[in-house]
């Protein structure tokens, strides 16, 4: 799996794309489309308050080959095992954990025919259930940094359908109640086909109770997160920051302002980690554990902040001249100083961790 696939919107040839500057309404700060609308169903369907517990992580992963133009690829880590398809069934570590810790799991359907899409999409429609599909960015409207111009893989939930008008209603990440044309539609079918080879409808399923978080689940969480923070692996962790801030940095020095693709999921990744720790926090319930964890929770909402603002910074550095790039240059380095400053945390609630395993 590509390291941005799934994580919302991402583009091969675009400068600018990612989450835009709208207010989400979805109640959702997990750092992946797909499963933001896989909570929504989640609570809607089988009374699930929140998939808290699911995501925790903290990571970075830089990597400027693919890059044309201004576009690289500067998000978080994944490994070869985080999030794979085995028999049409969301696997891997994610998919692992979604399983153990909240009895779910997720069906994949694949097409690649328009008019049999359309035909199992109606029919579910019709019978008025909600469709969490694939979708391109370039193909919804409110999204006006990418509407007909740049692909993004996406995720959208079908809710409705409109015959006379031929349109959609559906929810994404940022918003609810968008409307799409059966142009806009089919045009998306296409677009997600020639870049994925298939687009794929996703049913989620529960088959077994929800748990509370236990050691093991919770110290694999802190391993992947020291992996994808203190890693020694080029474009991994530390290693990513400081080939993030040199590469800025040159662009910095021609005065050319920049919007990086993939910036957006770490303001989503630092808010769904302050959860996770809450969630852990009171599943664990050890006075020795909020201790450890009060750097992380006093630091990460104003992370997520930071993160957000660099979102909007960017943007106004490429509209206007009231920001520049060197501005966002430093503000990108004081929260990559910070993140580094975290580490040593993420140590030691490893180090207990380890402990409290050893004697249970």
């Amino acid at each position: 799996m590509e390291h941005t696939k799934g994580q919302g919107v991402t583009s091969k040839d675009a400068i600018g794309v990612g989450v835009n500057n709208v207010e989400s309404t979805c109640e959702s700060c997990l750092p992946d489309c797909l499963f933001m609308a896989l909570e929504l169903e989640a609570r809607d369907k089988f009374a699930i308050a929140n998939l808290a517990r699911l995501f925790g992580e903290h990571s970075y992963y830089f990597d400027c080959k693919r890059k044309q133009g201004l576009d690289i690829v500067f998000s978080r880590y994944e490994d070869d095992q985080y999030f794979r398809f085995e028999q049409a069934m969301i696997s891997g570590y994610v998919g692992d954990k979604l399983k153990a810790l909240y009895g779910l799991q997720v069906r994949s359907h694949a097409f690649t025919h328009q008019h049999i899409f359309d035909q199992s999409l109606l029919a579910m429609l019709a019978k008025k259930e909600r469709v969490i599909c694939e979708f391109s960015a370039k193909h919804v409207p409110y999204r006006v940094e990418d509407y007909h111009k740049h692909y993004g893989y996406h995720i959208v939930t079908f809710k409705s359908h409109d015959t006379q008008r031929r349109s959609f209603i559906v929810d994404d990440a940022q918003k609810r109640d968008v409307d799409i044309s059966w142009e806009d539609y089919q045009a998306s079918f296409q677009d997600v086909l020639a870049h994925e080879g298939v687009v794929r409808i996703y049913q989620l399923e529960q088959i077994g109770p929800t748990r509370p978080l236990n050691i093991d689940w919770a110290l694999k969480q802190v391993d992947q997160n020291i992996a994808g923070l203190a890693s020694g692996t080029p474009h991994v962790g530390t290693s990513a920051m400081a080939e993030f801030l040199d590469y800025i940095g040159c662009l910095d020095q021609l005065s050319r302002p920049y919007v990086i693709p993939g910036v957006w999921v770490f303001s989503l990744q630092r808010a769904s980690t302050l959860n996770w720790l809450l969630a852990l926090q009171q599943d664990l319930s050890a006075p020795k554990l909020k201790q450890l964890c009060s750097p992380l929770v006093d630091a990460l909402p104003e992370l997520t902040k930071g993160w957000k603002e660099v979102e909007l910074l960017m943007r106004l550095s490429c509209r206007s001249k009231s920001v520049t790039g060197n501005q966002v240059y430093q503000r990108i380095l004081q929260l990559c100083e910070t993140e580094r400053t975290l580490i040593p945390t993420w140590l030691q609630l490893q180090t207990w961790l380890q402990g409290q395993r050893m004697r249970s």
